[in-house]
């Protein structure tokens, strides 16, 4: 089964992410490197988004389409990256979820973990 893993980090520690050592910002990486590392002959696709957001919008009013700057569709979180895996069914997507080292960031960060439609 293909599932896609949506990490969003805390808000709090990527506000501050610009304020952090060097060494700091290089343990963070060095961490998430050695997560894609451990699980890599299961990852089909991933993409770090951009920082800081630069986000475009596009949605449809009277037949045509509006573009806007930001996500600005109701969210309280920062989609931090997309992750497609491959695995065996939703235990293991949901441990490795669970490994993901931006969890330890604090209470916001978090990951939505979604089947894909196989069709």
């Amino acid at each position: 089964m293909r599932f896609v893993l949506f990490t969003y980090p805390d808000p709090a520690y990527a506000a501050r992410w610009d304020a952090m050592s060097e060494k700091e910002r290089a343990d963070s990486l060095t961490e998430h490197v050695a997560w894609f590392e451990r699980y890599g002959d299961r990852i089909r696709g991933a993409a770090d988004l951009a920082w800081p957001k630069v986000i475009r919008t596009v949605r449809r009013r009277a037949g045509q389409p509006v573009t806007t700057d930001g996500p600005f569709i109701e969210a309280k979180e920062m989609l931090g990256s997309v992750i497609i895996v491959e695995v065996d069914g939703w235990d293991t997507a949901m441990a490795m979820a669970a490994e993901w080292p931006s969890l330890l960031q604090g209470p916001g960060a978090g990951v939505q973990v979604e089947a894909v439609a196989e069709h």
